[in-house]
This record gives C-alpha cells, structure tokens and sequence, in this order.
C-alpha cells in the first residue's frame, strides 16, 4: 500500500469516527430534549393540580356559603357537587386532562338537567354549581393549550415553507413513511434513545427479516440512521419532526371534528 492510499484509508477511519461521534452527539441531545419537555410537562401539571385544588375549594366554599338556607334539597346539592369536584381532580390525577375536561363537561350538563327536571327556584344557587366546573374547565383548557404548545415548540422547525411551493410526489413521500403502524412504533421507541436491533425486536413485538424492512424504509426515508454496522438505530431530527408532525395532525384532525 501506497503513501498516498495509507493516509486516505488514515482519512477514512477519522472519518467514520467523526460522524460515530456525531450520531453520538446526536442521540444525547434529543434524549436532553425529550427529558427537558417531560419534566417541563410534569411542572405544567403540577401547576394546573395546585390551581384546580386552590379553585375548588373557593368555590365549594362559595357555593356552601351563599346556598339558599330555605331549600330542601340544599345539603344533596351540596354533596353532589363536593363529590363532582372531587371526580374532575381524580380523573386529572389519574388519567390526565383530556379525561378531566370531560368529566367537567358532563357534570355541567347533568347539573343543568337536574336543575331542569326538579325547576329548582334558587338560580344564585344554580350559577354558583355550575360555575365551579367552568372555573375549572377554562384552567384545564388553558394547561391543555400550554401543553401542546410546549410539543409543538420543542422541536419546531424556524421556518416554514408554503403547502404550495412543495410538490406532491415529495408531500407522498415524506408521509408514506408514517402511514404504518410497526413504523410509527419504532420512531416512537427511538424517540427515547438509541436502541439495537434485538431490543427494538423485543420492543416492538417482530423480528428477523420483517423489522428489517420497516427499518429500511425509515433509513431510505432519513427519519432514522445506524451509527455504525451492527451498531444502535438512531432517530433523526428529520424523524423526530416526523413523528411530532403525526401527533399534530391527529390533534388537528381531531380538534376539527369536534369543532364542526
């Protein structure tokens, strides 16, 4: 061997080891970034917990305080919505936002009917229940909005090129990629870091030849790229923007729906 041949091969190895280090560099940043938004999530809501006890005790006690002494029904009121209150915390602390605002938006709509079915005579009264749980909704909704902002933020791209200027062909292509279950599930296990083959065998739930191919076909499509042969499977910024743009365009979708 050559000189010349030796020091490219030198050049070459240097090489290989740069972009190792790269990839290296690559998966720590976004597992920081992934850390960053969980606890920053987790601080979001630990913030709205505070603010829906702090409001529900004001109004439980406002309810109690101004309820009409006079009326029959009035400790059964009482009950029922100190027991309401209690069940949008519980569904938050359990099962998160989505299924607290639910939960509001059902004992609105029975409280209404109640107060429909029995034609209570107190509206003060009344009021009073109902704006417990729309003090809570407009909380819940405001750490909703928050939330997603906080995703879509984290790793939004600076610029945004018009729907317009992008051909169709490239829209299929950036998006076939994504239209499969097993695909979005490896993006997902990566999203948390670095994995090898045998882990993301046992993690996603296939094997051999099978994830192979769903993993060159993420490679092909640069959402996911492998440090070296045999080495980790790596997702990319490209693919990390990918699996984020999913989660958008399902809220988006879903947002739509519910406001039709």
């Amino acid at each position: 061997m050559s000189k010349t041949e030796k020091r490219i091969a030198e050049i070459a190895e240097k090489l290989v080891e740069i972009n190792r280090n790269i990839t290296n560099l690559q998966d720590l940043i976004l597992s920081m970034k992934t850390t960053l938004e969980t606890v920053t999530r987790r601080e979001i809501e630990s913030e709205c917990l505070a603010k829906l006890t702090l409001e529900t005790n004001e109004n439980i006690e406002k309810f109690l305080r101004e309820r009409n002494p006079k009326c029959s029904v009035r400790d059964w009121c009482a009950r029922r919505v100190e027991k309401a209150a209690s069940m949008v915390l519980l569904a938050f602390m359990e099962q998160g936002i989505k299924s607290a605002i639910e939960q509001v938006k059902y004992h609105v709509n029975a409280a209404t009917r109640h107060y429909s079915e029995i034609k209570c005579p107190d509206e003060a009264c009344f009021k009073n229940a109902i704006n417990t749980f729309k003090s809570l909704g407009e909380i819940l909704e405001a750490s909703s909005e928050e939330s997603t902002k906080l995703t879509k933020n984290v790793y939004s791209p600076k610029s945004k090129a018009s729907f317009v200027e992008i051909g169709e062909e490239e829209i299929c292509e950036l998006l076939a990629p994504l239209s499969n279950v097993t695909r979005l599930k490896i993006l997902k296990n990566l999203e948390k870091g670095g994995k090898n083959f045998a882990q993301l065998e046992r993690q996603i739930g296939i094997r051999g030849g099978h994830l192979q191919f769903h993993l060159n076909s993420l490679i092909q499509a640069g959402y996911v790229n492998q440090e070296k042969p045999q080495g980790k499977y790596l997702i990319t910024i490209r693919g990390l923007k990918a699996l984020r743009f999913s989660y958008a365009l399902r809220e988006a979708i879903e947002g739509g729906q519910t406001s039709t």
